[in-house]
């Protein structure tokens, strides 16, 4: 991949990790970001590139695909507008010959009791009649969304949950992930493919907190969280009504039903195994005497 590389969502955690795997392999980076304050951990790591503004804006699009060679395009979590964002997109990729677009999407987005699931199905429908060279990436849940509980975990031995302690998931390492975005990105045999990236392992809250507890040599519970009470926590807090609302039916999503996936498909793109938790909790979690 001689051109460019756009990378929108380029601010937040897996659009930064995704940027880190390409620059670490030489390939440059045009990168979309919301804001000018999400800027300096990609300056970090030699982008200089940037569009800034709103990914619904049709001159900004235009000029962020003038002379890439492909995108992945990570939309916004829980934006009520993601087809409208996804077709500017689109849009502007069709009108400047960008070679390749590969859509971060999501696991299972048949679902269409989860609000952000059956939104990204809609979005895979446009790509699919865009008579663009996609790819479709649908990642499980994220092992690094541990992290946003390692203080109660950490310091209370507590982790909490709005929704049933035995509800299976099918997790996987942002890493992973980053890396087979990579593959996709500049590799030339991955056109109209749809890759499910799940992990090998299918978990449940209280096997992570049994997983806690051994790696930690120390008791972690997993609890769960009223939901209401949790509702009423994020609205306090600021979270858009939107996001409350739609994160409150993927839970109940989770409790009914859990969300497996296979791990085939990215253990053959990585060409190896995918990581274990055990071996996220290595690389995040100290030990009780380390930590102490």
């Amino acid at each position: 991949m001689d051109r460019k590389i756009l990378i929108t969502g380029a601010g937040g955690k897996t659009g930064i990790a995704v940027c880190q795997a390409l620059t670490k392999k030489g390939f440059k980076i045009r990168a979309w970001v919301r804001q000018d304050a999400y800027t300096p951990p990609l300056r970090q790591i030699g982008i200089d590139d940037f569009i800034v503004g709103d990914l619904l804006e049709y001159l900004l699009a235009e000029r962020a695909m003038r002379g890439v060679g492909a995108v992945y395009h990570i939309p916004p979590n829980m934006n009520p507008n993601e087809l409208s964002i996804a077709e500017n997109l689109i849009e502007s990729a069709q009108r400047e010959g960008v070679e390749r677009l590969v859509y971060h999407s999501v696991l299972h987005p048949q679902v269409e009791e989860m609000p952000h699931h059956w939104q990204k199905m809609r979005v895979e429908e446009r790509l699919f009649a865009s008579g663009l060279a996609f790819t479709i990436l649908q990642p499980a849940v994220y092992m690094q969304n541990l992290l946003g509980y390692s203080q109660s975990i950490q310091q209370d031995g507590v982790y909490a949950i709005p929704y049933s302690l035995d509800a299976p998931l099918s997790q996987v390492h942002l890493g992973d992930v980053a890396e087979a975005a990579m593959k996709v990105l500049v590799e030339d045999n991955h056109a109209y493919a749809i890759y499910e990236l799940c992990g090998s392992e299918v978990l449940t809250a209280r096997e992570i907190a049994h997983r806690l507890s051994t790696h930690l040599a120390r008791p972690v519970e997993a609890i769960p969280i009223d939901r209401d009470e949790w509702q009423r926590k994020m609205l306090a807090e600021g979270m858009p009504e939107y996001a409350v609302n739609t994160l409150l039916k993927m839970f109940l999503y989770y409790e009914k039903y859990g969300m497996r996936g296979n791990p085939n498909v990215l253990r053959m793109l990585l060409g190896r195994s995918p990581t274990t938790f055990d071996e996220f909790l290595a690389e995040n979690f100290k030990r009780g005497a380390e930590h102490g």
